[in-house]
């Protein structure tokens, strides 16, 4: 993050000389796409210019993401993606192709994802002209199997509408989020890009069976059926925390304890600001927590981020607490991937998921402790969350 900072900061914005290139790129709706060696992942954006520079619009599906502070600089291109280190990288230009990366700078070696994009093309997948034969819309129980054969367990969500497909996928860990694609005849093919999240979903059906691939950066084989009645593991059986004690420094680095918030009721947060899940339960979590703070329950952020560096860590925390607004403490309590919560936080038990979010009670018994987050893209277990999450409020304010 500090050498995306500093890269800001030395490219001096350009706009206006670059706005009069003949070979400055039109403005309205492009289809880019990463160029995997197994695969190509679509996705959608729209580039306007304005009076202070170029705005973007990243389209995922249901989902909007505007692009801010984008730099201009010498034929170059800079696109911040929301409040996560990864970056576009534009660094061929024209009227109607634009070459680039998609950049991970906080990975060692920084990985650069080749990218292409085309102007004019508004839909990430062409529609089929005729009416799909099969109706996708429903749950379905779904195993994953990974490249080294690793199986796991999810249910897949489908809302279909004649051609169009929407769908979010839920494990145990999380959802991933919002999905769109096509259907046709009696395959699907739907594409996933929000600047962390990034793939192909294909599958087709064969009598009750559908079956396909999760292609990005690896591959994932997956079989579905359908089933109302799919569930996963409880939420609130994953993970146990048996005592929880801690001292993390907040973002001028001073020592915080938990011990600092005797008497209250603590929500105890345990996120990363690369995590997209996380950043979903986040959008839950402040907004409650300004509307709600007057019924005496704290939140602590503790932040486990993955970073080059503990200063890299700090910066872009900092840069993420500001720019989200975040209204309650944040605590960096690990600075890279090395760092585990289990191990930071020794009466945790089988921690298996960003967010894990903790409940404690005013003397710091632990009440609960829900691991992972299904957020806005999977409709009702949103909403289910979001009820568990006041009944144990009323219970923690009794």
């Amino acid at each position: 993050m500090l050498r995306l900072f500093i890269l800001i900061l030395t490219l001096s914005f350009t706009f206006s000389a670059l706005a009069r290139r003949s070979d400055a790129p039109k403005s309205g709706v492009w289809k880019f796409e990463l160029k995997y060696p197994n695969t190509e992942v679509p996705f959608l954006m729209e580039l306007e210019p304005g009076r202070h520079g170029w705005s973007a619009v990243l389209v995922n599906g249901k989902e909007r993401i505007d692009i801010e502070k984008i730099i201009v600089s010498k034929g170059k291109w800079i696109l911040p993606l929301q409040t996560y280190q990864n970056y576009l990288e534009f660094t061929s230009l024209s009227p109607n192709l634009i070459r680039g990366y998609f950049v991970k700078p906080n990975k060692s070696p920084e990985e650069r994802i080749p990218l292409v994009g085309t102007h004019g093309n508004i839909r990430r997948f062409k529609l089929p002209a005729n009416k799909p034969k099969i109706d996708l819309s429903g749950k379905w129980s779904m195993e994953m199997i990974e490249e080294d054969g690793t199986k796991s367990q999810a249910v897949l969500l489908f809302d279909q509408s004649g051609n169009s497909l929407h769908a979010s996928i839920m494990t145990v860990t999380g959802d991933y989020r919002y999905i769109n694609g096509v259907v046709a005849d009696d395959s699907f093919e739907a594409a996933t890009f929000d600047g962390v999240y990034n793939f192909l979903f294909t599958g087709k059906l064969e009598g009750s069976t559908l079956s396909g691939v999760i292609a990005g950066k690896s591959t994932t084989k997956f079989t579905a059926t359908r089933n109302d009645k799919a569930t996963l593991p409880d939420p609130l059986s994953q993970t146990q925390v048996e005592t929880l004690d801690f001292t993390f420094p907040d973002l001028d680095g001073k020592k915080v304890s938990l011990k600092d918030f005797t008497g209250k009721p603590v929500i105890v947060q345990i996120f990363g600001s690369w995590c997209p899940n996380c950043i979903d339960e986040l959008g839950f979590l402040g907004p409650w927590y300004k509307q709600n703070k007057n019924r005496g329950v704290e939140i602590i952020a503790l932040s486990f981020e993955r970073a080059l560096s503990e200063k890299e860590a700090l910066s872009h925390l900092k840069m993420v607490a500001k720019k989200r607004a975040i209204p309650y403490t944040v605590l960096l309590a690990g600075s890279s991937s090395a760092d585990k919560p289990a191990e930071k936080l020794p009466g945790m038990k089988n921690f298996i998921s960003f967010p894990t979010t903790i409940f404690l009670d005013k003397n710091h018994k632990v009440m609960k402790v829900h691991a992972g987050f299904n957020g806005p893209g999977t409709g009702l277990y949103y909403d289910e969350f979001k009820k568990m999450f006041e009944k144990t409020i009323d219970e923690l304010t009794k």
